[in-house]
C-alpha cells in the first residue's frame, strides 16, 4: 500500500520510507537532534585526549573514538577532522533500518593536566636510583633507562649529579625493577617510607648501582 509522508507528502512509490516518514524527512529529523558541538578533554602540556578514562594519542582513530562519546547509542566514522570541526558520518540501527548522515560538528577542548604530566608537575617518583662509576657507562644506561620508561608511559621526574654519578628519581618503582631484571643487574637495595595510603604503608624503593 502506497504511503504518503505526513511531513512532506512524498510517496513511498518514488522514495524510500522509514516507518511513517520518508528517507529525506527521516534524516532531517535525525540531523536536528544530533549536536553541533562535542567537547574533547585534551591535556594542556602533552596534547593527548582522554577516551574512555584513559588519555592516548590524538590521531583519527582516537578522536573519532572522542566524539562517538558525545554521540551515545551511534557509530561514528570519522571523514575528516581540523583543530575546531569534524567531518563526521553517523548511523543508528532503528526497527525500520538503519539511518545514516555526513555533517559537521565543532570540537571544543577541556584543557586539563593528564595523569602523566601531572605527576612530572609534583616532581613524583616513587623509586630512586643511584648509579655510580664511568661517566660513559652512566650515561648510556640513563639513555636506555628513559626509553625504556617512556615506552611505558612513565618518567625520570629528577636528575640530580652527585660524586662519581647520579641520582636518578623515577615515576614508577614497579618499572624501576623490572628494568632491572631486564638489563641482569643486582642494585643494592633500600626502602623509605614515604607515608601510608588507604590503611596500607608505602615506601619508595632505592637501587644502589655501581657500574
Amino acid at each position: 500500500m502506497t504511503k504518503f509522508c505526513p511531513t512532506c507528502a512524498n510517496s513511498s512509490d518514488k522514495v524510500r520510507f522509514y516507518g511513517n516518514f520518508c528517507e529525506e524527512c527521516t534524516k532531517r529529523k535525525f540531523s536536528e537532534d544530533l549536536k553541533e558541538k562535542v567537547e574533547i578533554i585534551r591535556c594542556k602540556r602533552c596534547g593527548r585526549i582522554r577516551v574512555h578514562g584513559i588519555f592516548v594519542p590524538p590521531n583519527g582513530q582516537n578522536l573519532s573514538e572522542a566524539i562517538k562519546q558525545g554521540f551515545k547509542g551511534k557509530d561514528i566514522k570519522l571523514i575528516d577532522y581540523s583543530e575546531g570541526n569534524a567531518d563526521i558520518d553517523l548511523s543508528e540501527m532503528t526497527e525500520n533500518g538503519t539511518i545514516s548522515v555526513e555533517r559537521s560538528v565543532a570540537l571544543s577542548y577541556k584543557k586539563t593536566l593528564c595523569d602523566v604530566c601531572y605527576k612530572k608537575a609534583c616532581n613524583y617518583h616513587e623509586a630512586t636510583v643511584q648509579l655510580r662509576g664511568s661517566p660513559d657507562r652512566v650515561e648510556k644506561l640513563v639513555q636506555k633507562l628513559t626509553h625504556y620508561l617512556e615506552e611505558n608511559n612513565e618518567f625520570i621526574s629528577k636528575v640530580e649529579s652527585v660524586d662519581n654519578g647520579l641520582d636518578i628519581y623515577i615515576s614508577s618503582k614497579k618499572l624501576t625493577t623490572a628494568f632491572m631484571a631486564k638489563m641482569k643487574f643486582h642494585p643494592q637495595m633500600s626502602y623509605t617510607l614515604a607515608g601510608v595510603r588507604m590503611g596500607k604503608k608505602v615506601y619508595k624503593n632505592t637501587y644502589a648501582l655501581r657500574l
